[in-house]
């Protein structure tokens, strides 16, 4: 699947700063030269305060055993909200296993670890045949132990591990080896699952990106599903109906344990396997505008929300409105380009999230009247041209332009006036590539026939423009 707007979006999620560790510090020690410190054992008081370094030395070391006598604060609990995050499957390099060995390990503080099946997909890579992927199956020992020897280590191969229990799922995700005198051990931990709600720490932050395009908008949708429990949660008919008339739904990383995959023609639901941990869910669509200068749509929270951020890369006349949330904030991204970003972070509020969002855009830039009259006025003569053509073909006696001299001075004004409004919404990025593209082309037929000669329109054959 290709994402090539992908860069756009992470640097968007810049500003998404939400799940920030609260890890305590120790405070640095005084630059050198900064702070008393401590005489040396032995060491005369007072003097001109020169120290030998043995007893600069001797004196740092104590510094540093004292630090370790200090209580230190606990590490971050994966259960606090904001603790550190879980540690899911992975993969690392064993260079006590032999060449082209996957080991697969299975730890779990629950489940049972022994026979349980594990399946490696493997995916070789070709252009010009075409991927082709093998299924290999093998079963886990009283260690929860299981290993695939014998596996190509070349660059074109791509494996993957999943560990099904009951109607979960934990895989790694692709891999190769990264070394090709060493094998590779995966880490699997498994939890037990649950479909319900009940008694788990769930938490959802959703982030929604706008994008204008030639009369529509992309639209980018991030959902982070936060687990902190020891249960994994899989999801029923948890269902996100889109704004009508949506189009092009594209989902990322559909095979993923946790994912979104389409629900009919109406939006899309949340499937697969929640583990402890943390799970980022995407998927992109667009939302036509149908040339209206304002547009206004509702987008459902999720289970137990705690933030909703929405940031849209807008032009000048943009203005961006959430009935409920603060005033957006203007900024710009990298390039330069004006951005609006409007959130509420309803966990810190202690509030419970609205079951949806609506999200209002005003401002968006339409084809200007003129270019439209221009346009059609171009059109009219086109098709005036091309009847006369075939009169002519018909009779010996050519048809002249009923257009006066002054009509046709008016029209060519009128369209070098829209010409330079195009080029100016191009620079300020008001309209896109493949609209300015479009229009100008359009500008420049409609100017060039009325600048044409009259036994020119009539042959229906002007000259080309030059502006």
């Amino acid at each position: 699947m290709s994402f090539s707007a992908l860069k756009r979006f992470a640097r968007v999620c810049g500003v998404f700063a939400w799940s920030a560790v609260a890890v305590a510090q120790e405070p640095a020690d005084p630059p050198a030269g900064h702070g008393t410190e401590p005489p040396a054992a032995g060491a005369p008081a007072g003097g001109d305060g020169e120290r030998r370094p043995i007893d600069a030395l001797e004196a740092k070391k104590q510094q540093f055993r004292d630090r370790g006598k200090r209580a230190r604060p606990p590490a971050p609990s994966p259960n606090n909200p904001h603790g550190a995050r879980r540690q899911g499957p992975r993969t690392v390099p064993a260079s006590d296993l032999p060449p082209g060995t996957i080991e697969v390990r299975v730890t779990s503080k629950d489940e049972m670890i022994e026979n349980q099946p594990v399946t490696l997909v493997v995916s070789k890579q070709s252009i010009e045949r075409g991927n082709v992927d093998t299924t290999l199956t093998a079963t886990t020992d009283e260690r929860g132990v299981a290993t695939f020897s014998g596996q190509p280590t070349e660059s074109d191969h791509i494996y993957d591990v999943q560990v099904g229990v009951g109607e979960a799922r934990y895989s790694t995700g692709q891999f190769q080896f990264r070394q090709q005198d060493a094998g590779v051990r995966a880490l699997v931990p498994v939890y037990k699952s649950q479909n319900s709600l009940d008694g788990l720490l769930l938490l959802t932050r959703t982030l929604i990106a706008l994008v204008p395009q030639d009369n529509m908008f992309v639209v980018d949708v991030l959902l982070r599903v936060e687990n902190y429990g020891e249960v994994s949660w899989l999801p029923q008919n948890v269902k996100f109906p889109l704004p009508e008339g949506f189009k092009a739904l594209n989902v990322r990383e559909p095979n993923a344990d946790g994912h979104f995959e389409a629900d009919g023609d109406t939006g899309v639901k949340l499937t697969g396997t929640m583990s402890p941990g943390q799970h980022d869910l995407m998927f992109r669509f667009h939302l036509p505008t149908d040339g209206k200068p304002d547009i206004s749509f509702h987008f459902p929270t999720s289970l137990n929300t705690g933030m909703v951020r929405v940031i849209l890369e807008s032009s000048p006349s943009m203005k961006l409105e959430l009935p409920g949330f603060p005033a957006p904030e203007e900024s710009r991204n990298q390039d330069g380009q004006r951005r609006l970003v409007a959130g509420r972070d309803f966990l810190s509020e202690k509030v419970r999230a609205p079951d949806d969002v609506e999200v209002k855009i005003s401002g968006i830039p339409t084809p200007a009247a003129g270019r439209t009259v221009a346009v059609a006025l171009a059109a009219a003569l086109a098709i005036g041209g091309l009847a006369q053509a075939f009169n002519r073909k018909r009779s010996a006696t050519p048809v002249r332009s009923d257009l006066s001299k002054e009509d046709r001075e008016r029209a060519s004004e009128l369209i070098l006036e829209e010409l330079i409004a195009l080029e100016q919404a191009f620079q300020q990025g008001s309209i896109g590539r493949k609209t300015h593209e479009q229009a100008k082309r359009q500008l420049l037929e409609a100017f060039a026939r009325l600048r044409a000669e009259p036994e020119e329109l009539e042959a229906g054959e002007p000259r080309t423009a030059e502006v």
